[in-house]
């Protein structure tokens, strides 16, 4: 697809964070835009900066954990901007605990909302895209899907079950006009898990270098122009070190204590532990 311009759009989790500027991006190209996540008043704020680039916009406020409301999404997007020519399945939520720690309704949070909503979105604008003859879906997963990452298993394990659905989709669709293409990012300066460390003092290793939001965009936008089956995002020398993860799956301890990152989360989940406990020391006094 490399003329986007006139195409509509779905994004998910376009309230902030990626999304947010996936849909700046694609504004920037003359794209229609359905912007949909749980906060109304947060996509009308990304509403506003979007329409700056003389495209229509709808936001859809809802909460895509929810499956029964997932093919209304689809609906108000198509009734208002017209058929759906690119799917952003980019909604996620990310938690960190010891897997014995963590809460059973997040684990089902962890699947439906950065597995399932993705899965079901694509099954819904996919018999247009075909019937059509244009279409790209596009899943924003993580270095987490292809390498592990420890404290956040159920994340991680969501984000390789995106990986393989994309992948076994493409192949599905390869003798069809339609793409799909998955994004796994590293670490994102001022996102997700990285985003705490100035609240709580972890110094970051320096083999962790993180990316930037700018080349996660850039990755997306490249991935529909030349419908590229997968983009890993990552400063070096992490990525090597996912290529040694693909050769030799035993590796992945070796991976996460060589660049520290299991050092890193550790200390940053006792770090936030501390502090929520000392906050709610002194909101009982």
């Amino acid at each position: 697809m490399n003329n986007l311009r006139g195409c509509n759009a779905i994004i998910t989790g376009a309230s902030r964070g990626i999304g947010a500027h996936i849909a700046r991006a694609l504004a920037a190209e003359g794209v229609h835009l359905a912007l949909v996540a749980r906060s109304a008043d947060a996509l009308a704020e990304v509403r506003e900066q979007v329409l700056e680039h003389d495209v229509k916009a709808v936001i859809i406020p809802a909460d895509l954990s929810n499956t029964a409301q997932l093919e209304a999404v689809v609906g108000k997007a198509e009734n208002e901007l017209g058929p759906t020519d690119i799917l952003i399945n980019n909604a996620g939520v990310e938690y960190a605990a010891p897997y014995q720690e963590y809460p059973i309704d997040q684990i089902r949070l962890d699947v439906q909302l950065n597995l399932l909503a993705a899965m079901l979105l694509s099954n819904t604008v996919l018999p247009g895209m075909l019937l059509r003859g244009r279409g790209h879906i596009v899943n924003i997963s993580s270095l987490a899907g292809k390498i592990g990452f420890p404290y956040q298993t159920p994340y991680a394990a969501t984000k390789a079950g995106l990986n393989m659905f994309t992948h076994s989709l493409r192949v599905e669709l390869a003798d069809t006009p339609v793409g799909v293409s998955v994004i796994c990012p590293g670490y994102v300066d001022d996102f997700g898990m990285f985003s705490r460390r100035d609240k709580t003092g972890v110094t970051v290793p320096k083999m962790l270098k993180p990316t930037t939001t700018d080349k996660v965009v850039a990755a997306v936008i490249r991935a529909i122009r030349k419908d590229i089956a997968e983009i890993t995002v990552n400063a070096l020398p992490v990525r090597p070190l996912t290529l040694l993860r693909e050769l030799g799956p035993g590796t992945t301890s070796f991976i996460h204590k060589a660049t520290g990152n299991t050092r890193f989360i550790r200390e940053l989940l006792a770090k936030s532990s501390h502090k929520s406990h000392k906050s709610h020391k002194k909101s009982s006094r």
